[in-house]
């Protein structure tokens, strides 16, 4: 099962206040490896996620630093956070978690991702709205999807405004 959110935090809200009944639904009673890639600071984003997903009764912790890749091939649950796409598939290559991650999903773990952790979803990082701060090894992800999204996919309406796709939420069971 996938829970692709096109963000884990909206303005002014608490992280995963948006999507608390679907995350308490699709983790209930799994243990959730958070990967904490996307951001520059692993230790305080993941502390932070930890915290929200406490808050909604589902149990946490940050992928482990010494052989993540082993950890993931036996978690229950695999959450992937928010920022720069480019930054998390680096890590994610680097790491050996691609196949790691597909391989856990494949097997039953349940994946969810927030905004770059949706893109890592797709079959390649093309539809990020990232800036490329740095150089992934190649564009392909993680292949869950047979499709694309953007996470951020913004929309023009004819009279001018725009309207933003935030909060939305995608399941799938495979």
């Amino acid at each position: 099962m996938l829970l692709l959110l096109s963000n884990s935090t909206n303005h002014g809200s608490a992280m995963f206040a948006h999507a608390r009944e679907a995350l308490a639904r699709s983790f209930d009673g799994r243990e959730v490896l958070f990967v904490p890639y996307a951001a520059a600071d692993h230790d305080a984003y993941s502390a932070k996620a930890v915290d929200a997903f406490a808050g909604i009764g589902v149990r946490a912790r940050q992928v482990p630093a010494r052989d993540p890749a082993a950890a993931i091939r036996g978690a229950d649950a695999v959450f992937v956070g928010g920022g720069n796409s480019f930054r998390l598939l680096r890590d994610l290559q680097r790491t050996g978690l691609i196949a790691a991650i597909r391989e856990a999903v494949a097997h039953g773990a349940r994946y969810g991702g927030a905004s770059a952790g949706t893109n890592m979803a797709c079959p390649t990082l093309c539809t990020t709205n990232d800036m490329p701060i740095v150089e992934p090894a190649g564009f392909g992800a993680l292949g869950l999807l047979p499709f694309q999204i953007n996470p951020h996919y913004l929309e023009r309406l004819s009279d001018g405004t725009s309207t933003l796709t935030c909060g939305d939420t995608y399941t799938r069971r495979l």
